[in-house]
């Protein structure tokens, strides 16, 4: 399945947020791998003072 978003892109959430830049896929990490979760993205944002991320699943988000 192809990703929806990719790093750069704008987005919100589909009930109204902040602006976001998509960062990339989230990942999980493990002791000898990382692995991207395709479903999940690390998105950032900026609060006015400062830079918060979050990951959000795909279904919630939208194109800005």
């Amino acid at each position: 399945m192809a990703n929806k978003f990719k790093a750069g892109d704008v987005v919100k959430l589909k009930i109204g947020s902040h602006s976001m830049t998509v960062k990339g896929n989230a990942i999980r990490s493990s002791q000898n791998e990382t692995i991207s979760i395709p479903d999940k993205y690390e998105c950032m944002w900026s609060d006015g003072k400062k830079t918060q991320t979050a990951v959000f699943r795909e279904d919630i988000l939208q194109l800005v």
